[in-house]
């Protein structure tokens, strides 16, 4: 959201897309109950308009689950009183910001020696988390070789090497929080892991890792998958 020197038509087109490409795994998750993913339409939509933008088919799918969570349930009586206020609001037209959101400060709940399985698109990635920036502010991850159809198991990771050599396949990720994580993206395999993927520490002049965030992540560890389909 604080890209300096875009429109706003710009910023849209660079968040929305990798946005919906990370509550995908929510949505089309077979382990998910239909209470769940319609809450996390109705939330999607909802923080879309707040920011400004808009997406037809979020729009439409949300104001749908509106009327599926009152006719399950599922939520308050409150909610159901407000659905009509909600309805229309999301069917209005949202109003682009006219100054740069607060970037609030981030809190990792992940620690060193945790292996997490990252959903990325259809395939599935593990990583090893190293360290943690600041106090506790993101976690630095290193990613194992390969890519899989479903999260993997440790036996499967056992002496796998990094993804890449050199640092290459690590990254500090910014918002890279919670667990379990509300989208479903990312999801434990192991805590208190004595062992990283092998192979990937930094030679001398070598960045130590790559800074990007849970958005930007598909975009920035595509290259060290696309040639790899184990």
């Amino acid at each position: 959201m604080s890209y300096r020197g875009r429109s706003h038509a710009e910023v849209e087109q660079a968040v929305v897309a990798p946005l919906l490409t990370r509550w995908r795994c929510l949505l089309d998750a077979a382990d998910a109950t239909a209470a769940a993913k319609h809450v996390g339409r109705v939330a999607l939509a909802t923080l879309l308009h707040e920011y400004g933008f808009h997406d037809g088919a979020v729009t439409a799918r949300a104001l749908a689950s509106v009327d599926e969570l009152n006719r399950q349930v599922v939520l308050s009586v409150a909610f159901e009183e407000q659905s009509p206020a909600i309805k229309a609001l999301l069917q209005s037209a949202p109003t682009p910001l006219t100054r740069r959101p607060r970037i609030p400060r981030t809190v990792t709940f992940l620690r060193p020696g945790d292996v997490v399985t990252i959903q990325l698109g259809d395939r599935f990635h593990a990583a090893f988390v190293h360290e943690l920036h600041d106090a506790n502010e993101f976690p630095v991850i290193e990613f194992y070789a390969g890519s899989f159809a479903q999260p993997p198991t440790m036996e499967q990771l056992a002496d796998r090497p990094a993804a890449r050599a050199g640092g290459q396949a690590r990254f500090g990720v910014v918002g890279l929080t919670f667990l379990p994580d509300p989208a479903h993206q990312v999801v434990a395999l192991a805590a208190q892991h004595s062992k990283a993927p092998h192979g990937g520490n930094p030679q001398a002049g070598d960045g130590l890792w790559t800074l990007t965030d849970i958005i930007d992540l598909p975009q920035a560890t595509a290259e060290l998958f696309d040639d790899d389909r184990k």
